[in-house]
């Protein structure tokens, strides 16, 4: 970021001149600077929360890769098929497998999404307050020329007040001259300024106006696509529950987990001494 930051103006140089910065223009620019900050926050969110759910979907990928090639699990495989029990833990990881394949692919249609609808659209609200920012930077600059020629003027009219009886004709001629030039100059920054004052002054509100317009359908599309995620999530883990032989019932689940950790605890090289 740079160093100059035109919500910080310098208001002493407006004490001097009768063209000090209205309210409502502090006001403005104040929701500027909101609005560019919480467009950037969103977009940082934004970005972790799409490689949060990527580091999910590979995650339960790499899992899945570690089981399938755990000698524990074959030895699990070979012991069922000599005792001729219908469980295959195999064929249940590849199961699984397929099913982490499928979030993984509609992970991805989130993440695109959600880059297409709110990260993306999120970026070019950004360049475009950039660009809004440099036009107050430029009002800014416009304003301070303002000021600096009319401190000139001032003090050339100080000069000129406290040594009229003692010019000639000529040197009073020459500062009149000198005078007009000022004045002239004075005139021509005054109209820069008030021009570029005047279409911040109109646009500004507006700007703040739209932002809501601007704003909902990139959210509208992207809780949408949050929606859709989630519902394809669910439809995946209950086919998956569907395909297990197994109770569905997490009570009976756990007592059977528990039942068969107390089996191993009873053996004598596991208990304690």
């Amino acid at each position: 970021m740079s160093s100059w930051n035109p919500f910080t103006r310098n208001t002493t140089s407006r004490k001097s001149i009768g063209l000090i910065t209205t309210r409502d223009f502090d006001r403005e620019t104040r929701r500027l600077e909101s609005l560019e900050d919480n467009a950037k926050s969103l977009t940082r969110d934004l970005i972790k929360q799409d490689k949060s759910f990527d580091d999910f979907a590979r995650g339960q990928l790499k899992l899945l890769h570690d089981l399938s090639g755990s000698s524990f699990i074959n030895h699990y495989d070979q012991q069922q098929i000599s005792t001729n029990l219908s469980t295959n833990i195999s064929q249940l990881i590849n199961d699984w497998k397929i099913t982490a394949q499928h979030i993984s692919e509609q992970t991805n249609l989130l993440n695109e999404i959600t880059s297409k609808t709110i990260i993306d659209s999120s970026k070019r609200l950004t360049l475009a307050l950039a660009n809004v920012t440099n036009a107050i930077k430029k009002r800014e600059q416009s304003l301070n020329e303002y000021i600096k020629i009319q401190n000139k003027l001032d003090k050339f009219n100080e000069k000129l007040g406290s040594s009229t009886t003692s010019l000639g004709a000529t040197m009073n001629a020459t500062n009149n001259t000198k005078l007009e030039q000022i004045q002239k100059q004075l005139n021509e920054a005054k109209q820069q300024y008030e021009l570029k004052n005047q279409i911040l002054n109109n646009e500004l509100p507006i700007l703040h106006e739209q932002r809501a317009a601007f704003v909902y359908p990139c959210l509208e599309a992207f809780i949408e696509a949050q929606a859709h995620y989630c519902d394809q999530l669910e439809i995946a883990y209950r086919n998956l529950i569907g395909q297990m032989d197994i109770a569905t019932d997490s009570t009976s689940t756990l007592d059977e987990i528990n039942a068969k950790l107390a089996t191993i605890k009873s053996l004598s090289i596991v208990a304690s001494e």
